[in-house]
């Protein structure tokens, strides 16, 4: 399997570290979809674009939810892999597309499953997101996830997720990451979710359903697709 792009950046003088490197708020949704995907969905994974818009837009874990364009998730992986952290792979009848992410951060099963759910849920508190870890990695304890979420804060090359204070609304101290700007800022925003919060047994009903109909998506994609649509997205064959 030919090594993704960054091997090349992180060898040389000009190696860029987060914080340095900044998302838009599409390129961090695409990107914890991609990290998501990949853990509870592995036989779909890579991605094909189409499977990628129903991740993105997804109504379950989700926050806030979008309404994202195909053309917007296009952009997103672009811009991704100008950042070396997508890759795009041919081998089927449709592209796919997998993250590179661990050539430019390394971390733990653990710090990984912190960072998807930040990037896909925005600011939470510790409690949080050891409960919306729980498919991606178990935590015995809360002190286990305030620990990962020091491990960022105190990223040696700069802070990736910041503290925000009890205040303003706030009860408890919450955490979101530093890679991006606010979800605000997007146009696809479509606002904060309702605030009656599903529970556990509805969430993974939600889950099954849309993991399978991405699937279904997928399959169907590859059968139509025909010639890679943006041939400017780096790509690889396996």
């Amino acid at each position: 399997m030919v090594p993704c792009g960054p091997l090349l950046l992180l060898s040389g003088a000009t190696m860029q570290h987060f914080p340095e490197i900044q998302l838009t708020f599409q390129e961090a949704r695409v990107l914890g979809c991609l990290l998501e995907k990949e853990i509870l969905t592995p036989g779909s994974y890579p991605l094909t674009h189409n499977s990628l818009l129903i991740a993105c837009n997804q109504t379950s874990s989700r926050d806030p939810i979008t309404h994202f364009t195909g053309g917007e998730v296009s952009e997103a992986l672009r811009g991704l892999s100008e950042k070396y952290l997508v890759e795009k792979t041919l081998g089927g009848r449709a592209p796919k597309f997998e993250h590179c992410l661990h050539d430019v951060l390394s971390m733990q099963p653990s710090e990984r499953a912190v960072l998807t759910v930040l990037l896909l849920r925005g600011p939470q508190s510790a409690g949080e997101i050891r409960q919306r870890t729980e498919r991606l990695h178990t935590f015995s304890t809360l002190d286990e996830v305030e620990e990962r979420l020091t491990w960022f804060i105190e990223y040696p090359h700069g802070p990736l997720v910041r503290r925000i204070p009890i205040g303003e609304g706030r009860r408890v101290e919450t955490f979101a990451h530093l890679l991006s700007a606010a979800a605000a800022d997007s146009p696809s925003v479509t606002g904060p979710p309702p605030a009656a919060s599903e529970t556990p047994a509805e969430n993974n009903w939600r889950a099954a359903i849309e993991a399978r109909l991405a699937s279904l998506e997928s399959e169907i994609a590859e059968l139509k697709a025909g010639q890679p649509r943006d041939s400017s997205i780096g790509t690889r064959k396996h």
